[in-house]
């Protein structure tokens, strides 16, 4: 019985890794990239007035902008 008991248990822990391996893997995943959360307005809203508490500078207010409306455009 106790022979039993511990094949069991054996069979399960060898089931178990031999399963777990065949999701793993070196595979890259690949997630799409889903549609934005908040507007394009809201964006540029919260941006600039990171930009105006001081939070940023124009030069990173100007690119990150730039970057946003580009991005943005692409998705259309």
């Amino acid at each position: 019985m106790k022979l039993t008991k511990t094949l069991v248990a054996v069979l399960i822990v060898v089931a178990g890794l031999y399963l777990g391996g065949c999701c793993g893997g070196s595979k890259e995943v690949i997630v799409p990239q889903s549609q934005p959360t908040t507007t394009l307005g809201q964006e540029l809203q919260d941006l600039e007035e990171a930009y105006k508490k001081g939070a940023i500078t124009k030069d990173e207010y100007e690119a990150a902008k730039k970057k946003i409306l580009e991005q943005r455009t692409k998705e259309k």
